[in-house]
């Protein structure tokens, strides 16, 4: 049984160590993960809910919901492909209700090897993204200027891992954790922890063009520095970083060629003119914009949908061929050719499972936020903050690595509570006794 323990934290260690790279990795070391879990179970055959948090609670009666919504699904072989994307939501809050003791004492390790992997994969990215982008012309070494700040430069495409969106919500999610260590822990090599942070930071900046987890980013960065005010008493050095991110924002919003894009579309869209991009790109209005009034053409239909279907949902095997017909008919045909999701998790929820599935969706984002709240945990607060982000622009769920980055980001950052409730009550309690 000792042997079988061991097995799982070395599996838990390598499942969130390879979260970043290619799903099907994680996939089988959370298969792994869930059947050594419960073999190395003492006792009883049941987790005990009543000793854990709502929040694993919760996901597990998410994960039920989808699995009924399979039941009254017409398209089962396309329900069995969609549940599967939500494992997750079973496997580890059954896990932290098993090993709720053990996850509060291995939290700041496990912390430290998520952490780790989503670092290396980044790293891995900009290596090969640095070494594709010299090319032999004629005999010599010639350097592409591809790779610029001004440029819509993904250095996550060069990654196994593929999905840019969820690769760039990680990396936010590294850098709050970061901010965290420095400012509720006793860590040695402060200053290198520090580089590294504002290091991934540029980089998400202007290598990435996921827009949603950059503005992520800035919420996070202000944020920071608001709790470092209320945590420190510092309002020069408060007053210096709010500058500082500031003026990052301003070159940012100048710099980043998609971000450039996107405000000048929107000028089209707005004005009704035509406008010629620095690359010599003309957008018309409004037709040709796509990227940009897309979307809210698609949220549309799904809201349509959601007015027709909003009691039991269309169910997890029919919801997306439902979807794509409506986006024939209302003619999305860019939609509907490229098989798009709803590029909306709250949109997608409400569609899929109806009323009772996106109520309970809402408890999980509600339990956590009060977590936050009453423990005043700044990294749980972080993540909620980040994922609000991602799904009002992104279907995360449609992605095994969504779900399993959701799950694990939320418990893993809820565990971590405790520790930032007492570093604040200590601070609150020096302040009174001076």
């Amino acid at each position: 049984m000792d042997g079988l323990k061991k097995s799982l934290f070395f599996l838990t260690m390598l499942t969130l160590a390879i979260v970043a790279f290619y799903p099907v990795c994680s996939e089988v070391a959370v298969t792994l993960l869930f059947v050594v879990g419960i073999l190395a179970r003492r006792g009883s055959v049941l987790p005990k809910i009543g000793n854990s948090s709502l929040l694993p609670v919760l996901m597990l009666a998410f994960f039920c919901v989808a699995a009924i919504s399979l039941l009254l699904s017409f398209d089962k072989a396309e329900g069995v492909t969609n549940l599967h994307t939500y494992i997750p939501f079973a496997v580890f809050p059954i896990l932290a209700m098993y090993y709720d003791n053990d996850l509060q004492s291995n939290k700041i390790r496990l912390l430290k090897i998520l952490s780790g992997g989503i670092l290396a994969a980044s790293a891995l990215c900009l290596i090969l993204a640095i070494i594709r982008s010299f090319y032999i012309i004629d005999g010599h070494l010639v350097f592409n200027p591809y790779i610029s700040y001004r440029n819509q430069f993904v250095y996550t495409y060069l990654s196994v891992f593929q999905y840019t969106n969820t690769f760039a919500m990680m990396a936010v999610f590294v850098v709050a954790v970061m901010i965290w260590t420095l400012m509720f822990r006793n860590v040695k090599r402060r200053r290198w922890l520090i580089y590294s942070a504002i290091a991934l930071s540029i980089l998400i900046i202007f290598l990435l063009s996921s827009r949603t987890n950059v503005y992520a980013l800035f919420a996070v960065l202000y944020y920071s520095v608001l709790i470092f005010y209320i945590r420190y008493k510092k309002l020069i050095h408060s007053l210096l970083l709010a500058l500082g991110v500031t003026g990052l924002f301003v070159v940012f919003q100048t710099c980043n060629y998609r971000v450039m894009n996107l405000s000048q579309t929107v000028t089209s869209y707005i004005t009704e003119e035509d406008i010629v991009l620095d690359n010599g790109y003309v957008v018309q209005h409004p037709e040709s914009i796509e990227g940009v009034n897309i979307r809210f053409r698609m949220w549309e239909t799904g809201l349509n949908l959601v007015r027709q279907y909003w009691v039991t949902g269309c169910g997890i095997g029919d919801y997306k061929v439902v979807l794509r017909i409506n986006y024939l008919l209302d003619g999305i045909d860019e939609a509907y050719h490229k098989c798009y999701d709803q590029h909306n998790q709250y949109i997608e929820t409400l569609g899929t499972f109806g009323i009772f599935g996106f109520c309970l969706f809402t408890a999980i984002l509600l339990s956590a936020l009060y977590q936050a709240y009453k423990r005043r945990n700044y990294l749980l607060f972080c993540t909620l903050l980040l994922l609000a982000f991602n799904m009002m622009l992104e279907s995360m769920f449609n992605r095994y690595s969504g779900s399993l980055f959701f799950v694990v980001s939320l418990l893993l950052a809820s565990a971590v509570g405790g520790e930032t409730q007492k570093v604040c009550d200590n601070n609150r309690n020096e302040a009174i006794t001076q």
